[in-house]
């Protein structure tokens, strides 16, 4: 559901002149959130057309926000993404070091889950998907990799250095260049498995 915000704006112009309205309204919360109804959706346009779609979009999930002008949903979707990216990666990192040290990879997610450092990849991804032996998110490397692009794409329109996101984006392909772009985002785990001698997963 992401896109980028730039093209959703360029189309926007071009049918207007035909009378058609555009809004972009991407979604994120995951499986879980899609089967549960919570996922967020993220609409970008103005409010009066926000208040014609609200109800229709409720079919979805009650967790409807008006993110902003067009465009606006498409943009922190992308941000979103690209945080989780960077998130997933120093959480692998430090999960890793904690394995070398000799903590137990579920008790090290468990106390920073109650802890400061708590974050999607310590309440989801990891005991979900990776330390249950799963290792099938349902998202690929591929559709990580169009969002964190887009999303470092808008960090150098506005001249940013985005250091954190390069980092992430470099171990992302990494991931892709040794598991494919097929892969399901799990994989990152067992790059970080391969690079590093922790063995992570059970």
């Amino acid at each position: 559901t992401s896109g980028d915000p730039t093209v959703t704006r360029e189309i926007s112009g071009l049918i207007f002149e035909n009378k058609i309205e555009l809004i972009d309204a991407p979604v994120s919360g995951g499986p879980r959130g899609a089967r549960e109804g919570t996922i967020a959706i993220m609409v970008g346009g103005s409010h009066a057309q926000f208040e014609r779609v609200k109800n229709v979009l409720s079919y979805i999930s009650h967790n409807i926000i008006h993110a902003g002008p067009l465009g606006s949903g498409h943009s922190i979707k992308l941000g979103n993404n690209l945080l989780n990216l960077i998130c997933r990666m120093g959480t692998l990192e430090v999960i890793s070091m904690l394995v070398r040290e000799g903590v137990a990879p579920d008790m090290a997610v468990d106390i920073i889950q109650k802890s400061s450092g708590r974050n999607y990849a310590t309440e989801i991804t990891l005991p979900d998907n990776i330390l249950s032996g799963k290792m099938n998110q349902g998202f690929s490397t591929a559709m990580m990799e169009k969002d964190s692009s887009l999303a470092l794409k808008i960090g150098a329109k506005h001249e940013l250095n985005m250091a954190l996101g390069k980092v992430a984006q470099t171990i992302l392909e990494r991931t892709i260049a040794k598991y494919g772009l097929d892969a399901d985002m799990s994989a990152v785990a067992s790059l970080f498995e391969s690079e590093t001698g922790a063995q992570i997963r059970p």
